[in-house]
C-alpha cells in the first residue's frame, strides 16, 4: 500500500511505455512524464516498464525494466502484477496499443491514465483498445488538435472527458551557442516513408519558387530514415543539389548548433500531434513556418513565426521568402518564441500541467516555484 511520508501519501506510479530512450517523441514524452513524477512524487515510487530498448539517462530514481521487444512477455508481467491486486498503483499508459494492459491491472484498483499522442488515436481504435481507453480513468491529449482527431475517428468515445497537456522542454544544452544567423532554413524529423507528411516534398516542391527571390537561400535538413534516399534523389533531379543539403542524423550537441545558426525553422508538417522540433527551435530563439494544425497551439501568428494553409504552396513560399528578406523580424519574432518557450513550455510548467492532469494535486502544488 502507499506509504506516508511527511504527513502525505506518497503514490506509487507505472508508467508503460513503447520506448523510453529512443529520439522519437514518445520517447521523449515518456522521458518528460517519468521526470515529472520523480520531480514532483518525492519519496513515491516510480517504475517504467517500456515493449523495447533501454534505461532512460538521467532518471535513475526510476526503476526500469524492458520487455526486449517481446510481447509476450510484456503481457505475463502485467497480468502477474494485476493478479497481486493494484489498489496502490496509478498506471500512466503511452501508447494506444499498450492500453489494454493498463486496463487489465485498473480492473483490479489500479487508476489508469492514458495519453492520446497522435496518429495511433486518429483512426477507429480496436475492439480491446476501444474498452480499454473507454475505461481509463483519465484521458490525457498531448493538444487539442489529437483530441479532436481522436473523437472524429472514435465517435463512441466523442463524450469522454479529455484534458490537454501540452509537453515542455528542458533548458538548452550547455554547448548551446548564442544566437546567431547562417542563413540557411532548417527542417528537422524522421525521413520516413510512413511520414511523409512531415512536408519535406513539399519544400523540394517549392524551394525553385523561393530561389527566384532569394537566391541565395539553402534548406538544411536534419534527420535519417528510409526515405532519405528517395528525397536525394528529387532534389538532384530538380537541380537543387547546391539549394538543399541532408545532414542525416545528428547528435544533440550537433542539433543544437544547427538551430543556433539556422534562419529560421521550417517543417509543414500535416499531421503532427504536437511538434516538439518547434519548440527545440523556438528555445534557440527562432522563428517557425509552419501549417495550420497542432502548429497552432504552439507558435502565435506573426509573433512567433508564421502559419499558413496546408494546401497552399503558394503561403508557404511566401512566408520563407518573408522570412529570408527581413531579418529585422525574424530576429523580433526569435526572441519572442524564446519568451514563449520559457512561459509556456518550461519543465516546471509541463510538470504542474501533468500532474494536475493526472489528479495529483499536492503533489503539484510541491512544484510550484
Amino acid at each position: 500500500m502507499n506509504a506516508k511520508v511527511n504527513g502525505a501519501t506518497a503514490a506509487r506510479f507505472l508508467v508503460l511505455t513503447p520506448a523510453i530512450d529512443g529520439a522519437d517523441g514518445i520517447s521523449e514524452l515518456s522521458r518528460q512524464v517519468v521526470g515529472s513524477l520523480v520531480r514532483g512524487a518525492g519519496a513515491g515510487h516510480v517504475d517504467v516498464w517500456a515493449l523495447d530498448g533501454g534505461p532512460p539517462r538521467g532518471l535513475a530514481a526510476a526503476s526500469f525494466w524492458t520487455a526486449s521487444g517481446s510481447r509476450f512477455r510484456f503481457v505475463r508481467r502485467a497480468m502477474a502484477r494485476a493478479a497481486r491486486g493494484c489498489e496502490d498503483l496509478d498506471v500512466i499508459v503511452l501508447h494506444a496499443h499498450l492500453a489494454p494492459l493498463a486496463h487489465v491491472m485498473g480492473r483490479r484498483g489500479a487508476r489508469v491514465a492514458a495519453f492520446l499522442i497522435g496518429v495511433e488515436v486518429w483512426k477507429p481504435l480496436r475492439a480491446r483498445e476501444r474498452r480499454a481507453i473507454g475505461h481509463a480513468n483519465r484521458l490525457i491529449a498531448i493538444s487539442e488538435f489529437t483530441a479532436r482527431g481522436f473523437r472524429d475517428a472514435n465517435p463512441t468515445l466523442a463524450a469522454r472527458r479529455v484534458t490537454v497537456c501540452a509537453p515542455g522542454i528542458g533548458a538548452a544544452p550547455a554547448t548551446h551557442p548564442a544566437t546567431t544567423d547562417g542563413g540557411f532554413a532548417l527542417i528537422v524529423g524522421r525521413l520516413s516513408s510512413d511520414e511523409r507528411y512531415k512536408g519535406h516534398d513539399a519544400l523540394i516542391d517549392i524551394w525553385p519558387a523561393v530561389r527566384a527571390a532569394v537566391p541565395a537561400a539553402r534548406l538544411v535538413v536534419a534527420g535519417d530514415g528510409d526515405d532519405r534516399g528517395r528525397l536525394e534523389a528529387l532534389v538532384a533531379s530538380r537541380g537543387l543539389s547546391d539549394a538543399i543539403s541532408f545532414t542525416g542524423r545528428v547528435d544533440d550537441t550537433a542539433l543544437a548548433s544547427l538551430y543556433a545558426g539556422s534562419a529560421f525553422f521550417v517543417m509543414p508538417s500535416a499531421r503532427e500531434g504536437f511538434g516538439l522540433v518547434y519548440l527545440e527551435a523556438m528555445r534557440a530563439g527562432k522563428p517557425c513556418v509552419a501549417v495550420h494544425g497542432s502548429a497552432d497551439e504552439i507558435i502565435r501568428h506573426g509573433i512567433d513565426g508564421l502559419i499558413v494553409d496546408r494546401d497552399s504552396p503558394a503561403q508557404l513560399a511566401a512566408a520563407i521568402v518573408h522570412l529570408y528578406s527581413d531579418g529585422d523580424r525574424r530576429k523580433r519574432m526569435g526572441a519572442s518564441a524564446c519568451a514563449r518557450v520559457l512561459d509556456a513550455f518550461a519543465e516546471e510548467v509541463f510538470d504542474r500541467r501533468f500532474l494536475e492532469a493526472i489528479g495529483a494535486p499536492v503533489l503539484a502544488s510541491a512544484t510550484t516555484p
